[in-house]
């Protein structure tokens, strides 16, 4: 393993992620009213450019996870996939968003300072492997399939901000999840391609990681990004630290000082991310209702009906 490699591969993804997934929103958003039929909307999202440009960037990033993944532990990869938040500032800004506030910067600064903090003082005393204790990952597999179907139920039951966060964090359970089994696949994958093709892993990883973008995209189109994004950014980085100490033997220090400074420096991380998460979807929101009513078309932008104007 190698931790340099990882952080570096780590903060490669988030940024690909993050504008990925911007693009992904964008065309989304102006595949059509949310009346549209779905085999339209469908076609308009997937033979739009920046929906392919996203998807691209999401595949090279997903590489860059994968390779993370291998060099590193998943405590320390997936709280790094964080600062995508900062990445969708500039990003948001390039695409014509408005300016960058000093607060946001402040706010960015917090977080990268929260995330420096938590991950000198949390850092493994020693590297968890590939190698999984099977008993915790098995009963926590079954905890986290309960809560996604109790996610989506209460989804079914709900509208616009509740809907769009329960989605969010059910996304970020599979995600965690689809992380711990793309590790253990890395793994099996320097056995041989005979090895990793003959696994029950990597099957079960595609259908964890299509159910998870599947389930984030149905929260995109559900409601606000302010009520998706942050429950994804949030749920998936503390699920798969959990993930790491129970599945993976991931130890970390815990003498009071070290616990105190974790407790401390994982509260800025987190209000920092949804603080920037919050801030970063309302400026994709508010550039594509603009855009959207600067050509005259009927669209749903950030979970409002359409031809309306923000309140």
């Amino acid at each position: 393993m190698n931790a340099a490699a990882a952080v570096g591969a780590a903060l490669g993804a988030a940024a690909l992620f993050a504008v990925g997934t911007a693009l992904q929103y964008r065309a989304a958003t102006f595949a059509g009213p949310s009346s549209a039929r779905s085999s339209t909307v469908l076609r308009r999202v997937v033979g739009s450019p920046a929906w392919l440009v996203g998807t691209a960037l999401l595949g090279v990033g997903l590489g860059f996870h994968a390779y993370a993944l291998h060099q590193g532990s998943l405590s320390l990869v997936q709280p790094l996939l964080i600062t995508g938040v900062l990445f969708t500032l500039p990003a948001s800004r390039f695409a014509g968003g408005p300016r960058i506030r000093l607060t946001d910067m402040l706010w960015a600064g917090l977080l990268v300072a929260g995330l420096a903090v938590f991950l000198v003082t949390s850092t493994p005393t020693s590297q968890g492997s590939a190698a999984v204790d099977w008993f915790p990952a098995t009963a926590i597999a079954v905890v986290a399939v309960l809560c996604v179907s109790v996610c989506l139920l209460v989804a079914r039951k709900s509208r616009g901000a509740v809907t769009a966060t329960v989605l969010g964090v059910a996304a970020g359970i599979g995600l965690a999840g689809s992380a711990a089994l793309i590790k253990v696949c890395t793994d099996l994958a320097t056995k041989g391609l005979g090895v990793l093709v003959s696994s029950w892993q990597l099957y079960v990883m595609a259908v964890v990681g299509l159910s998870s973008v599947g389930i984030s995209q149905l929260a995109y189109r559900a409601g606000p990004m302010t009520a998706s994004i942050p429950a994804i950014n949030t749920v998936n980085p503390v699920a798969s630290v959990f993930l790491g100490w129970a599945a993976f033997d991931d130890t970390f220090r815990v003498s009071p000082g070290a616990l105190a400074l974790e407790a401390v420096s994982l509260t800025a991380v987190l209000a920092s991310t949804l603080v920037l998460s919050r801030r970063s979807a309302v400026r994709h929101g508010g550039v594509a209702r603009d855009e959207a009513m600067a050509d005259g078309e009927s669209t749903t932008v950030a979970g409002q009906p359409p031809n309306t104007k923000a309140g």
